[in-house]
């Protein structure tokens, strides 16, 4: 069944991985469909009354209360999906906000280096309930009419649409910044089967060398004293625990954070990838393997100035 899995692939993660079979089988089924409940336009409760009398089982995620799942594909054809008081969304992709919760609600300038097509962007404007101003920034033009539209859908308004190379950006100062980082999307294989067939080594390399680049801009751009969150929805330990670690060699100022969430299972870091020995402080990172919370694959760290 695993058959479409490039041997390669297989060769580079299932030596990572606790459970290789339960793994790889994981990567052939698709992921449940999720949504978050979107906080500017209904509560939780109102949503889960309202699927109730539309006979849609959903199931709430203990981590984060506005997280659900569904088998059911109608959540997409509903009427709160439609006026933005829904927001469906990948499980993995809710998690950067999360672990920056408290640092968001007291923001008062907040930067998306890589925002297009917004879903983390109007995640963080509902907890923030539209306070303070988020700078949802993106390189890719085409991109940004996504943004856009979510942004209005969602009745998000305090966030101001950028499109600028994160690398070259003004040199302001951010009191939390998001860097989802463009990457080789290795993690999203569950709902888009033809990454398999794409997926080449060559692919991881070009992309950190891009993700290099813009994770010292973005630590640049973070005020002292606050946070930054870089993640990627990859695998690779070049995209990930490589990049953070080249961020630690060159800005000695850094510093990593332990995440941690409660009823989510977070996997430890690589520690040493190809012959090269990782920082100790790469330890405080976070993996999230398809087979342990049956969602897509992703890497966290939390870094601090």
């Amino acid at each position: 069944m695993d058959s479409i899995i490039p041997e390669k692939f297989k060769e580079r993660y299932c030596q990572l991985v606790d459970d290789p079979d339960k793994f790889l089988s994981t990567l052939m089924q698709y992921t449940p469909r999720s949504f978050r409940v979107n906080r500017l336009k209904a509560t939780v409760d109102e949503i889960k009354e309202r699927f109730d009398e539309y006979g849609i089982a959903i199931k709430q995620m203990s981590w984060y209360g506005d997280a659900f799942v569904s088998e059911n594909p109608e959540i997409g054809a509903t009427l709160e999906h439609f006026l933005g008081m829904i927001y469906i969304q990948e499980i993995v992709s809710m998690l950067p906000p999360v672990i920056m919760q408290k640092e968001l609600k007291q923001a008062k300038f907040v930067l998306d280096g890589c925002a297009a097509p917004g879903s983390k962007t109007t995640q963080m404007a509902a907890i923030m309930q539209n306070n303070g101003t988020i700078i949802a920034n993106d390189l890719a033009y085409g991109r940004i009419r996504a943004l856009k539209f979510n942004i209005e859908k969602t009745g998000t308004l305090n966030t101001i649409i950028t499109n600028r190379d994160l690398r070259t950006f003004p040199n302001y100062q951010f009191d939390a910044i998001l860097l989802d980082a463009p990457c080789s999307a290795e993690g999203t294989m569950r709902k888009n089967m033809e990454v398999f067939s794409t997926w080449n080594e060559r692919e991881i390399q070009k992309q950190c060398r891009v993700q290099k680049p813009l994770i010292l801009k973005a630590f640049d751009l973070l005020a002292p004293g606050g946070v930054m969150v870089y993640s990627t929805c990859t695998f690779a330990p070049e995209e990930n625990e490589g990049v953070v670690d080249w961020l630690l060699k060159n800005r000695p100022n850094a510093k990593l954070e332990k995440i941690a969430i409660d009823g989510f299972k977070l996997s430890s870091a690589i520690e040493e990838w190809n012959g090269e020995k990782f920082d100790s402080e790469i330890t405080k990172t976070a993996r999230v393997w398809p087979h342990h919370n049956d969602t897509g694959g992703f890497f966290l760290a939390r870094v601090t100035k």
